[in-house]
Formats: C-alpha cells, structure tokens, sequence
C-alpha cells in the first residue's frame, strides 16, 4: 500500500512539474509548484524523514514560493504573443524531447528499478542535516541563498524599471 501512494504522489509530483514548465501563466506555474513541493514532502514522509518533509514545506512551499510570488507580482509580468515557430523547429523540438523521454525510460529501468536498496535506516534527523549542512556543506548552503538573491535583482533589472524623480516607471507609463 505504501509503494502505490509513494508512486501516486511521485506522480502527482511529475505532473505538476511539467505544468510550471508548460504553462505560460507564471502565477499558475509557481502555484503548480507549491503542488509539486506538498507531493514531495508526502514523499518524504513515506520514507520515514518526517523532518525533512516539515522543511521541505515550511521553507520551499512557505517562505521561497512567497518570495517567488511577490517577484512575479512586482515585475507585472504582461502576455506577450510569441512569434510563430518554423516546422523544423518544432520538429527538433519534439526530437530533444522524445530523446530525453527515451533516455529518461531507459535510466530508470536500467538503474533506478532494478537496483537494490540500501541496507540500514534512512536517518534524517536535524542534527545530522543541521551538522551536514553547516560543515561539510556551508559554501554551496551560502552560494544558493546568493544565487537566489542575484535572480531578484536580475529579475528586477531585466523588466525595464528606472528610477526618476522618486518613483518607479510601471507598465507603459513613461518617466518624466
């Protein structure tokens, strides 16, 4: 019973995945997002890290998508129509992905299926994350917060918005 809900939220998982990929609403992706995150932390309850499931809902569902959010609502983000593609591209386009589904079916099969599980308990206590991640793992913790700080403000550089006279110039509105 346990492997049919592990496998239902993985797929859930997947699904709401491909939906923050594909969709073109970014509100929608980052909320199929937050799906994506609770379908996880069921995940990691299931494999007995009830810790790293309260993180993984506290600080992704909670605190990063808030911020995610907040970005997409600051920037204003308008539908823009796309050019239209050309057959070959969409032709390749179609081949990269058959070719990474193809692959993909094949690692799995080969690998994650047919291989043995580990022998032992799976510990994920907050001792041994909290010793892992502000020892052996402090720069890449750091580098990650930096990386996410840097996407804001290349985000924010990146919508056109300038400064003049005291406030910001939103939409099509022009500074004076």
């Amino acid at each position: 019973m346990e492997f049919a809900i592990f496998f239902f939220f993985a797929a859930i998982a997947v699904i709401f995945a491909l939906v923050v990929v594909l969709h073109r609403n970014p509100v929608v992706g980052a909320l199929s997002l937050v799906a994506s995150f609770f379908a996880l932390a069921v995940m990691y309850v299931l494999l007995e890290a009830p810790f790293l499931a309260a993180l993984q809902i506290i600080v992704y569902a909670g605190a990063i998508m808030v911020l995610f959010l907040f970005v997409i609502m600051l920037l204003n983000l308008q539908h823009v129509a796309e050019p239209a593609t050309r057959p070959v591209q969409q032709f390749l386009g179609y081949l990269t992905a058959a070719a990474f589904g193809i692959g993909l079916i094949y690692f799995v099969l080969k690998y994650a299926v047919f291989a043995a599980l580990p022998k032992g308990p799976f510990l994920a206590n907050a001792r041994v994350l909290g010793i892992d991640i502000f020892q052996a793992y402090v720069f890449p913790f750091e580098m990650v917060s930096i990386l996410l700080l840097a996407a804001i403000v290349g985000a924010l550089v990146m919508s056109g918005r300038s400064m003049k006279g005291g406030r910001a110039a939103i939409g099509n509105e022009v500074p004076r």
